[in-house]
């Protein structure tokens, strides 16, 4: 059960990119642009990793399974922001 506003924070904020991984993979969709489905991509892992940190509530035995994966997503994360922001795209001038 819910006890600490930590655990609170953390339950919000994935809940908060999944809907950011909606959004942004609706956009992907409409556009097809890369960048938008790194993000959006970046958001659902991000949303995966915080309901991994939020897995300790229930399931306090396996903290050490889970906060390794964590860190793994934490990186994967992180990785794609980064292409997300230095990927180039041609832009269509419609010409």
């Amino acid at each position: 059960m819910i006890s600490e506003p930590d655990q609170l924070i953390t339950i919000v904020s994935s809940l908060l990119a999944l809907v950011l991984f909606s959004i942004s993979f609706l956009a992907y969709v409409r556009e097809r642009r890369k960048k938008l489905l790194l993000l959006s991509a970046a958001f659902f892992f991000y949303a995966v990793m915080n309901f991994l940190d939020a897995g300790d509530i229930y399931y306090p035995r396996v903290g050490d399974y889970l906060e390794v994966w964590g860190s793994l997503l934490n990186f994967v994360v992180l990785a794609l922001f980064f292409l997300a922001l230095f990927t180039k795209e041609k832009i269509d001038d419609g010409s």
